[in-house]
């Protein structure tokens, strides 16, 4: 339980006993029923009021929350499906250009926004390997099998990421940033 989570229970229960013991004094004191009668709608609305406002606070942040959640994951999933669509296009020419190579060292740089360790990991063997083919005149079928091998392994990261994306994450910022950095020093070709 979180400390914020305490500290609400800890003030609905003093809140909740200060009323009881208020209306208790109430009731021992007063000969009359109306002035009884107030002052247990009073303290009703208040509580009222109290736990609707906080149930609704609460409410507002989970929302939020979740709104930010689908907003990164859909972030998330047009990168990766970007990267998806610079293979393709590499695969129908047959080719590594020079402009796929600064697009997938942008990817590399976007994926750093988004991806999980694993994911940034998996993609330096395969940027290790793009490198290795755009130096090379046209890719073969084996080059373009190669390539969708390292890609798979590389799809099963995403797949895992994606699905895993409300877990919290334990990456190590150190590793990542190491791996993003190998991925640049893959990718100089010249």
């Amino acid at each position: 339980m979180k400390n914020r989570d305490i500290f609400l229970l800890l003030a609905i229960g003093f809140a909740s006993t200060s009323a009881y013991l208020v209306f208790r004094i109430v009731l021992d004191e007063s000969q009359h029923p109306i002035t009884f009668e107030l002052f247990a709608a009073l303290i009703g609305v208040i509580l009222t009021i109290t736990l609707t406002s906080i149930l609704l606070k609460r409410q507002t942040a989970a929302d939020l929350r979740k709104d930010e959640n689908i907003k990164f994951l859909d972030l998330k999933m047009k990168i990766y499906l970007e990267l998806i669509d610079q293979i393709h296009d590499i695969f129908t020419k047959k080719d590594i250009l020079e402009e796929d190579v600064i697009e997938i060292r942008l990817l590399n740089q976007r994926l750093t926004f988004v991806a999980s360790q694993e994911v940034l990991i998996k993609f330096s063997g395969f940027s290790a390997l793009f490198a290795k083919l755009a130096r090379q005149n046209g890719i073969s079928n084996d080059d373009m099998d190669e390539l969708l091998a390292e890609l798979s392994i590389l799809s099963v990261s995403i797949r895992q990421d994606l699905l895993a994306s409300n877990l919290p994450s334990e990456d190590n910022l150190d590793e990542i940033r190491k791996r993003v950095l190998q991925s640049n020093q893959n990718l100089d070709i010249e």
